[in-house]
C-alpha cells in the first residue's frame, strides 16, 4: 500500500508532464488502435460464412489476340451449373449470384427500402453457409417472386410482426412473397445482402440472358465437399477443358473463354488496392504507437535529473532496486489506465466522426473476436513505456541523495526525439501527397460538364410513354436541358468486342447509347462530323480511332463488332476523349450509338440544386408512381468512386495531427529538461556576454543536428510510400520533388520555432537568479 501511495504521491508532484504523457498516451492509443483493428478488420474479410476455407469464387479470363485478360468477377450465367455437374466429388453446391438486377428499392406498402439486395438461386445459403433462420431456400428459391429477408431487414420493414408470407414490393415492379429470413451478416463480407429474390424471378421474364454466348454479369461461387484437398492449379486446368466442352465457338476466331477459381477468403485480402491500404495503415499505426512510447520514454528519462534524490531517498529506507522499478512499472500502469479512459471518452464523443472517417461502425470494429488488437497495443507498450525507464531508476545509486544528479543521458534522448522527427516528417509527406491526390481526382476536367446533373434510372415501355416523359421534364420550370444514356460516364460502361473483317477479335471498347443531343448537354466536344442517329450510326472516341491505327481519315470508316442483331456500324463523328469510368484506370476506347429516351435521365438543374434535386424527386415521383425515381448528384456520384481514398486521406490527417502532437509534446519536455540542466551554463554564457540571440542559436542548433537527418530521412521514406500508393491511379497530381522539400523545410521549421519558444524565457532572464540558485 505505501508503494501505491508514494506512486500517487509523485504522480500529483509531476503532474504537469504526467498531463502531458496522458494526452500524448491518449490520443496515440486511439488512433493506433484505431487503425491496428481496421486492418484486422479488413484482414478478416469472408470468415462469417459457415467453413469459409471450403468457399471458392469462380472468375472468367478473356483472351483476344492472344492477349490474355485480367480475371474477372463476372462471369458467364451457366458457369456455376457447370462446375456442380461435371465435379459432382469436389463440389458440394454452387450458385449463381445477380447484382443489377436487384440494384432497384424494396418497398413495405409505400415505405421505401434501399438496403442491399441480390438475386440468386435456390443454393445461394447452401453455398455461402449463411444461416437460415425460416423457410426452406431449397424449394422456395426455386419459385419466382420469392424473397428470403435477413432478420435485420425483417425488424426494419415489420417490427415484431412475423414477416413470413408477407408481401413486398420490389423496385415497383414486383411482388414479392416473404418466405424465410436468414441471419444478418457483418459488414466485413463481400456477398451480405439484405434481401435475396428468387432468382427465376428474372428468367421467367427474360431479363437477363441465360447462355453460353453473352451475358457475363454474374457473381458465382461454389463450395467444396468436406475433407477434399482443393489443388487450384489442377482444378484450374480441369475447368478449362469442361469449358472448352461448352463452347462450340472457343478457338474458332482468335478469343477464348475460361474460368478459375479463387479461395474466397483471398479474393479482398489480395486486392492491390486493399493490399496497399492495409500495408501504408498498418505502417502509420506502428509509427504513431512507436513514436508515443519513445515520447513516454523521453519524458520520463527527462525527469531523471530531478527524480534521482527521490529515489535515493527510497533506497536509504530500504527500498530495493526491484521495488523502485516495480514502483516504476505502477506509475505507468496508472498512466496508460488514465490514457486508455481518454480513449474511451474520444471513442464516446466522437464516435460519428470516426465512424465516418473509418467508414464502418464502432460496434463493428471492436467485435469480441478482435478484443486482443487493444489489448496487445497496450501490453507492448506498457512494456516499453515502463521497462526501459524503470530499469534506469532502479539503478540509481543511493549516493545521489547527497548530491545533485545532473547526468543528461543524451546517449538516450537524442535517438529518442531522432525517431519522433523522422515518423512527423514521414507522415507529414505521406498526408500532404495523399490529400492533393484527392483533390486532383475530384477536381480535374473530366471532359464533361458534372456541375448541376441529376441522373436517376428510369425506364419507359412505349414512344408514347417516352415522349410523355420528355415533355413532363422540359416542362420543369427549374430544369435547364434533359438528355439519357446507358450510363453516367463515371461508371463502367457495358463492353462491345470489336472485330476485323475476317470476324478476329482485336479489342473490347466501351459501349453507351445516347439521345442525339446528349454530348451538347453534357459538354462534351464532337471534333469531327456529327452525332449518330440512325441504327447503323456510331460515334467512336480518339482512343478508339487510335487503336485502330486510322490516323486522321476516321470519318465514313466501317466498324465490325461481336452483335450480330446490330450489324457493322459506320462511323459519323469523332468524340473528344472524356474519361470514363473513374481515374483509377486509363483512357478506354468507346463506342457511341443513338437511342431512344429512357434507361438513365439526366437532368440539369438551375440553381439553387439541392432544393431544386428534392422538387424533382416530388414531382417525378407523383407524375411516374409506377417507377422508382430517385435522382441523384452527378458529382456526388463521382466523388463516391474516391470513397476509399477519402476515407484513406482522413485517417491519414488523423494520423498526422495525433503524432505532430505528441512530437511536439515531446520536444517541449526535452527542451524544457535542457533549459533546467543547463541554466548555470547559460547564465555564465551571459554573465561573459553572450547575447540572447546567441543562446537560442546554441540551443536551437543542439536539437537540429537531430532534426535535419531524421527529417531527411522521414520525407524520403514518405516518397517512397507514395509512389506505391500512387501507382493505384491511372492519373497522379503533378507535383514532383518540390513538395517533399516543402515539407522538410516546414517541420524544421516548425521545431525551432517550439525549441525557440521553450528558451525564449531563459534566453532574457537575468543570469543571478540562476547563479544565486546555485
Amino acid at each position: 500500500m505505501k508503494q501505491i501511495y508514494y506512486v500517487i504521491q509523485t504522480l500529483l508532484r509531476g503532474r504537469g508532464s504526467n498531463i502531458i504523457k496522458v494526452l500524448s498516451l491518449g490520443l496515440a492509443l486511439t488512433m493506433s488502435i484505431l487503425l491496428f483493428v481496421r486492418v484486422v478488420f479488413e484482414q478478416s474479410y469472408d470468415t462469417c460464412y459457415r467453413d469459409p476455407d471450403r468457399i471458392y469464387q469462380l472468375f472468367s479470363i478473356f483472351t483476344i489476340n492472344g492477349e490474355q485478360g485480367e480475371p474477372g468477377e463476372l462471369n458467364l450465367p451457366p458457369v456455376a451449373g457447370a462446375v456442380l455437374e461435371n465435379f459432382p466429388q469436389e463440389v458440394e453446391a454452387a450458385v449463381s449470384v445477380c447484382k443489377y438486377m436487384a440494384f432497384g428499392p424494396l418497398y413495405n406498402g409505400s415505405v421505401r427500402f434501399k438496403d442491399y439486395a441480390v438475386m440468386a438461386d435456390s443454393l445461394f445459403f447452401q453455398t455461402l453457409g449463411i444461416e437460415v433462420l425460416r423457410g426452406d431456400p431449397l424449394h422456395e428459391l426455386q419459385q419466382k417472386d420469392v424473397v428470403f429477408l435477413s432478420d435485420r431487414l425483417a425488424q426494419k420493414m415489420f417490427g415484431d410482426e412475423d414477416p413470413v408470407g408477407k408481401v413486398i414490393n420490389y423496385d415497383k415492379q414486383l411482388q414479392l412473397t416473404v418466405k424465410g429470413i436468414y441471419a444478418a451478416l457483418p459488414e466485413n463480407s463481400t456477398m451480405n445482402p439484405e434481401a435475396v429474390i428468387s432468382i427465376v424471378s428474372a428468367w421467367s421474364r427474360d431479363w437477363a440472358e441465360y447462355s453460353w454466348e453473352g451475358g457475363d454479369s454474374f457473381f458465382q461461387y461454389i463450395r467444396f465437399r468436406p475433407g477434399v484437398k482443393v489443388d487450384v492449379e489442377k482444378f484450374n486446368a480441369r475447368l478449362e477443358t469442361v469449358i472448352h466442352n461448352y463452347l462450340p465457338q472457343n478457338g474458332k476466331d482468335n478469343s477464348s473463354y475460361t474460368s478459375i477459381v479463387k479461395p474466397l477468403r483471398d479474393v479482398y485480402r489480395s486486392g492491390d488496392m486493399v493490399k496497399r491500404m492495409n500495408a501504408i495503415t498498418l505502417i502509420l499505426g506502428l509509427a504513431i504507437l512507436f513514436i508515443a512510447a519513445m515520447n513516454y520514454v523521453l519524458i520520463s528519462i527527462s525527469s531523471l535529473s530531478y527524480r534521482a534524490k527521490a529515489v535515493g531517498v527510497h533506497k536509504c529506507n530500504g527500498a530495493s532496486g526491484g521495488t523502485v522499478f516495480s514502483m516504476f512499472l505502477l506509475e505507468t500502469g496508472i498512466v496508460i489506465l488514465l490514457s486508455l479512459i481518454l480513449m474511451v471518452l474520444l471513442l464516446l464523443n466522437f464516435r460519428e466522426m470516426i465512424e465516418e472517417t473509418m467508414e464502418v461502425r464502432l460496434t463493428s470494429l471492436f467485435v469480441f473476436g478482435r478484443i486482443w488488437v487493444p489489448l496487445v497495443v497496450v501490453l507492448g507498450l506498457f512494456i516499453v513505456g515502463g521497462v526501459l525507464p524503470g530499469r534506469m531508476f532502479s539503478r540509481i545509486p543511493v549516493s545521489q541523495v547527497f548530491r545533485h544528479y545532473t547526468e543528461g543521458k543524451k546517449g538516450w534522448k537524442r535517438p529518442l526525439l531522432f525517431i519522433q522527427f523522422l515518423g512527423v516528417a514521414f507522415i507529414c509527406g505521406l498526408m500532404c501527397v495523399i490529400m492533393a491526390q484527392y483533390h486532383y481526382v475530384l477536381n480535374k476536367n473530366t471532359g464533361y460538364d458534372a456541375r448541376s446533373i441529376a441522373t436517376s434510372d428510369i425506364y419507359f415501355d412505349s414512344d408514347s410513354e417516352r415522349d410523355a416523359a420528355r415533355q413532363f421534364f422540359c416542362g420543369l420550370p427549374y430544369v435547364e436541358d434533359v438528355e439519357s444514356a446507358s450510363y453516367p460516364p463515371c461508371i463502367g460502361m457495358s463492353g462491345m468486342r470489336i472485330m476485323d473483317e475476317s470476324g478476329q477479335s482485336l479489342f473490347s471498347s466501351r459501349y453507351c447509347v445516347e439521345t442525339e443531343n446528349y454530348p451538347k448537354m453534357m459538354g462534351m466536344v464532337i471534333k469531327e462530323g456529327r452525332m449518330a442517329r440512325e441504327r447503323n450510326e456510331a460515334v467512336v472516341n480518339e482512343t478508339f480511332a487510335k487503336t485502330m491505327r486510322w490516323g486522321d481519315d476516321i470519318v465514313g470508316r466501317i466498324v465490325h463488332q461481336g452483335n450480330t442483331s446490330l450489324g457493322d456500324l459506320r462511323v459519323v463523328g469523332v468524340l473528344k476523349d472524356f474519361h470514363t469510368a473513374s481515374f483509377y484506370v486509363p483512357q478506354q476506347p468507346l463506342i457511341v450509338r443513338c437511342g431512344r429516351f429512357g434507361a438513365c435521365i439526366h437532368v440539369r438543374l438551375k440553381e439553387p440544386f439541392a432544393e431544386n434535386l428534392r422538387r424533382l424527386n416530388s414531382e417525378a415521383s407523383a407524375a411516374f408512381p409506377t417507377k422508382t425515381v430517385d435522382f441523384c448528384s452527378l458529382e456526388q456520384d463521382m466523388a463516391e468512386n474516391y470513397n476509399i481514398v477519402r476515407v484513406f486521406r482522413n485517417a491519414t490527417v488523423l494520423a498526422a495531427v495525433v503524432m505532430f502532437f505528441v512530437m511536439l509534446m515531446g520536444l517541449i519536455g526535452y527542451t524544457t529538461d535542457e533549459v533546467r540542466r543547463r541554466s548555470k551554463e547559460i547564465a555564465i554564457r551571459k554573465v561573459n556576454g553572450a547575447e540572447s540571440s546567441t543562446i537560442l542559436e546554441m540551443l536551437s542548433r543542439d536539437v537540429l543536428w537531430v532534426a535535419v537527418p531524421a527529417v531527411i530521412m522521414g520525407t524520403v521514406g514518405a516518397w517512397y510510400v507514395n509512389g506505391i500508393w500512387m501507382d493505384l491511379f491511372a492519373i497522379q497530381v503533378p507535383l514532383g520533388g518540390s513538395v517533399y522539400v516543402l515539407v522538410a523545410i516546414a517541420n524544421l521549421m516548425i521545431i525551432t520555432a517550439c525549441v525557440v519558444w521553450k528558451a525564449w524565457s531563459i534566453a532574457n532572464e537575468n543570469p543571478v537568479k540562476s547563479i544565486k540558485s546555485e
